[in-house]
């Protein structure tokens, strides 16, 4: 399946992403002055021009009073009353205002915002108005306590602004976040090796040119891969076919060879019988070698059952000692484990195990001890198997676990092949675990740990 790179391009996503910040921005500032607009129609706050036009509105009262009236002058001002001959009569200023107030009459003054000057002539002499140009509420109690005007205004304008843009970026990278879900699902898909899925489609070009080439990929991975499984499947049949058509002539071999043994025979025919006997017995451990590698090979659907840890260790403790009779060696159990929960092919698993143990057996000199230590180990359950063999060299502690590694033959016999730990950690493998080889640090010998993952909790 291609999909068409239809939808729109990022470009334009990201054009209407900066048209939405400024639309946005846009309202936030019409909010704040459409807010201001309603307190100064309902008289919340005063303009900054009011003072001012009161001023001038009663600018002709205060001149023709017979006596100069305070009370005319409207809230928020102070006021310097000059005689003729310039002369303080009356004033609430404070020094520093008043002095100004009589520069601006002498005219070296000047007015501005913060602090403005209208002089009203008198007949018995001048009123000097002081006043600001800004804004103020118009209640007592929110003028002492809330902060000025101009502060309020530019502190909401930034509020307004920034929650804003938070909103406007949230909502656009919500939206590209499920834009790019597609290509999320798509590798997490490819991570788990499952490339049977559908590419659903973006409405972004890019993110569809990329949904495309991963569509493209995924095609490509699977004939590939299905390829390499006919091909590894038609390999193991072969293998299986050969190995069994092998085991039937060598079948005879052994049987005549025995037949053979029945009759009367030199001491130099009895020789090369033991040798044929010898070979044919080597032959037919090669055949079961290559079946049972044939067998690890194959990728088979395990039978994962929920297992109490405390049956499940009973079970290894009594297949440890039936082997360890069987090979005339001491048996040693240290086991200190919580009693959780685990999943395990029990049968899968037991392979596996006895791997490990003939490893050890094979290695361990007659009458000596094995060791096996199992305990809790954070979130996992470790089963340990200790020998008394020469342990392992450092070539070993690297290789021991590949395919038909052999290595030092103080560590490999000829019925092993190198295949017995790279099973076993295969296995183990599967079951979401981990296998360690190491070298005993009380004494010489080898310890080859399992790591099994554990729960407090069953599973279902």
């Amino acid at each position: 399946m291609e999909l068409k790179s239809k939808g729109q391009s990022l470009n334009k996503v990201l054009f209407k992403y900066l048209l939405s910040i400024t639309l946005g921005l846009v309202i936030s500032v019409g909010l704040i002055l459409g807010f201001m607009n309603v307190s100064y129609q309902f008289k919340w706050i005063v303009p900054a021009n009011y003072t001012e036009t009161s001023i001038l509105e009663r600018r002709m009262d205060i001149a023709t009073s017979k006596k100069f009236q305070k009370s005319l002058l409207p809230d928020n001002t102070s006021y310097l009353f000059l005689s003729k001959d310039e002369k303080v009569i009356e004033t609430n200023m404070n020094k520093n205002i008043q002095d100004k107030a009589i520069n601006y009459h002498k005219g070296s003054g000047y007015s501005n915002a913060n602090l403005s000057f209208i002089e009203i002539q008198r007949s018995d002499g001048y009123v000097i108005v002081a006043y600001n140009l800004k804004p103020y509420y118009s209640n007592s109690w929110m003028q002492q306590t809330l902060p000025t005007i101009t502060i309020l205004f530019v502190s909401l304008l930034i509020t307004f602004c920034f929650t804003s843009i938070i909103a406007i970026t949230l909502f656009w990278a919500r939206r590209i976040s499920k834009e790019l879900n597609p290509l999320l699902q798509v590798s997490e898909e490819i991570g788990r090796q499952n490339l049977d899925f559908q590419v659903k489609k973006s409405n972004i070009q890019e993110f569809n040119a990329i949904s495309e080439s991963l569509e493209k990929m995924k095609v490509g991975l699977s004939q590939s891969l299905r390829t390499n499984w006919r091909e590894a499947e038609k390999k193991r049949n072969q293998i299986s076919a050969l190995s069994h058509d092998i085991k039937t002539p060598v079948s005879i071999i052994k049987g005549n060879s025995e037949l053979l043994g029945e009759t009367d025979l030199t001491e130099e025919q009895e020789m090369y019988l033991n040798y044929i006997r010898k070979n044919t017995n080597r032959i037919s451990q090669y055949i079961e070698t290559l079946m049972l590698l044939n067998k690890s090979n194959q990728v088979n659907e395990l039978n994962f059952l929920e297992v109490e840890v405390e049956q499940f260790v009973e079970n290894i403790k009594k297949l440890t000692k039936e082997f360890t009779s069987s090979y005339q060696l001491h048996l040693l159990v240290d086991s200190n484990y919580e009693n959780n929960f685990l999943i395990v092919d029990t049968k899968e698993f037991e392979r596996a195990f006895l791997n490990i143990l003939s490893n050890a057996g094979e290695h361990s000199p007659i009458n000596s001890t094995i060791k096996l230590s199992i305990c809790s180990k954070e979130d996992n359950l470790e089963i340990s198997i200790l020998d008394q063999g020469y342990g392992f060299t450092n070539e070993d502690l690297v290789y021991a676990k590949d395919q038909f590694y052999q290595g030092d033959k103080s560590r490999h016999s000829r019925q092993n092949y190198g295949i017995g730990l790279f099973v076993a950690e295969q296995i183990i493998k599967n079951h979401g675990g981990s296998l360690i080889l190491e070298n005993r640090t009380d004494e010489i010998g080898a310890k080859v740990s399992i790591l099994l993952p554990v729960t407090n909790k069953p599973y279902r």
